[in-house]
């Protein structure tokens, strides 16, 4: 039996709202997808930029904190330096001290015969002796003397030497051509290279 024209609009209509249904649903599936893709794209995008931001920051941070750091060995070690140097000088203005009352003792004379007396017996008599200008009467007359009871020193030379600044004695053997040095301004800059050997390797191993 044929449909009325009624019963075909209805399913006409009855279509139509089936495929606007279907199109909605296919709208609304398709909006979804490219929301997800541009929300995934857009996360990664900030993700990106975000670690993007750190990794600049950081390495400022880290920059900066260099700088700092190396500014405060810088700082450190001019303090440990200065204070290096404070040891130092204290140090040896104690050991000048002491080095003048030394030499100002009676201690000091038998200091000086003794160091002649145990090179002449190595050496022999064939010596030249250089002593400090303040010490000329000691060696001149009073060590020259006690010498001369033991040992033929016809060839031993008194030397006046100038160079020589806080006492002892440098001796100087001519037949075997060489210098030994007793004198305490050698010493005392020996000293000092080793105290500097002590404090130099604490100086270079701060950070």
């Amino acid at each position: 039996m044929p449909l009325s024209a009624e019963e075909k609009l209805d399913n006409f209509a009855k279509e139509a709202i089936t495929d606007a249904k279907h199109i909605s649903q296919e709208i609304d599936r398709q909006t979804k997808f490219e929301f997800q893709e541009k929300t995934k794209d857009g996360r990664k995008k900030i993700f990106a930029q975000t670690q993007d931001y750190i990794q600049k920051e950081t390495e400022k941070i880290k920059k900066e904190k260099s700088m700092e750091t190396s500014q405060a060995n810088i700082k450190t070690r001019q303090d440990y330096f200065k204070y290096a140097d404070s040891i130092s000088s204290r140090v040896f203005e104690s050991v000048n001290t002491k080095l003048k009352n030394f030499t100002e003792s009676n201690d000091y004379e038998d200091y000086l015969f003794q160091s002649c007396k145990n090179v002449i017996e190595k050496n022999g008599v064939t010596l030249g002796i250089f002593y400090m200008p303040g010490d000329e009467e000691i060696m001149t007359v009073k060590i020259k003397n006690k010498l001369d009871g033991l040992f033929d020193i016809s060839q031993v030379e008194f030397i006046k030497d100038e160079t020589i600044k806080t006492g002892g004695l440098r001796f100087f053997d001519h037949v075997k051509n060489i210098l030994i040095n007793d004198v305490f301004d050698e010493k005392t800059e020996r000293a000092k290279e080793l105290l500097n050997s002590i404090i130099g390797p604490h100086f270079t191993a701060v950070r």
